[in-house]
């Protein structure tokens, strides 16, 4: 059986972002500033990039039409997943 909660561990790791089932805000507290500030822009970037990936899945009718925090955070999470397989099959 594959448990997806490893896989989206190792591929938050791979990628230098948080994990997504901790507690993100007591994580980044114990993070220096900087170090905090560079997981952010690292989870935004996952999340634009997942943003644009489901625009060019699924038709929109309107190109400025927001894809909703909770699809943008399943594809990221998806992404995570697939890199973490990607790193137990190596």
């Amino acid at each position: 059986m594959i448990d997806y909660a490893m896989l989206e561990n190792m591929g938050a790791l791979e990628k230098g972002v948080l994990l997504p089932t901790c507690d993100i805000e007591a994580e980044l507290a114990k993070m220096s500033p900087e170090e905090a500030r560079k997981a952010k822009r690292k989870w935004r970037k996952l999340m634009r990039k997942a943003a644009k990936r489901y625009r060019q899945t699924v038709p929109m009718e309107n190109e400025s039409t927001q894809v909703s925090k909770a699809t943008q955070r399943y594809y990221v999470r998806r992404r995570l997943r697939e890199i973490g397989q990607e790193l137990v099959s190596e």
